[in-house]
């Protein structure tokens, strides 16, 4: 099944992680965290709306664009974004409180965003499903 693939997929992505540096266990939480948000959300497109809806626009357009740097969000504000109890909820799976939770995301879910919309462009996410973020997690994430 696909989520069999994924798992396997975000493991061997999470221990390369894990072998490189001693952040591992921060990074591999925060890749977990993601692909728990994306579920949750149903897909990086709803992402993208709940954090458009959540205040977050301008910075969401300048993850999307490709004409700008990404524009840096707090812990707290995707907390205000998304919702606390979504991060909580996702936090409790990685034994982190929802601050930390939001910290880390807010630190990795840029780079996610920006990713998946190659051509700068919010369609390019509708598309864009877990396995797809697995595979750029192995490329992207993993320096």
């Amino acid at each position: 099944t696909i989520m069999a693939l994924m798992d396997s997929l975000l493991n061997a992505a999470m221990s390369a992680i894990g072998n490189q540096n001693g952040e591992g266990g921060q990074q591999n939480a925060a890749l977990g965290m993601l692909m728990e948000l994306v579920q949750q959300s149903g897909g990086i497109g709803n992402l993208m709306a709940k954090l458009q809806q959540g205040g977050l626009g301008d910075a969401l357009n300048s993850w999307i664009s490709t004409q700008s740097s990404n524009q840096s969000v707090s812990g707290s504000d995707l907390q205000q974004a998304l919702g606390g109890n979504a991060i909580e909820q996702v936090a409790a799976k990685f034994g982190l409180n929802g601050q930390q939770a939001g910290d880390l995301l807010a630190q990795y879910l840029p780079n996610l965003v920006d990713s998946a919309t190659p051509e700068g462009k919010v369609q390019d996410a509708d598309g864009f499903g877990l396995d797809d973020l697995a595979s750029l997690v192995l490329k992207n994430l993993v320096k």
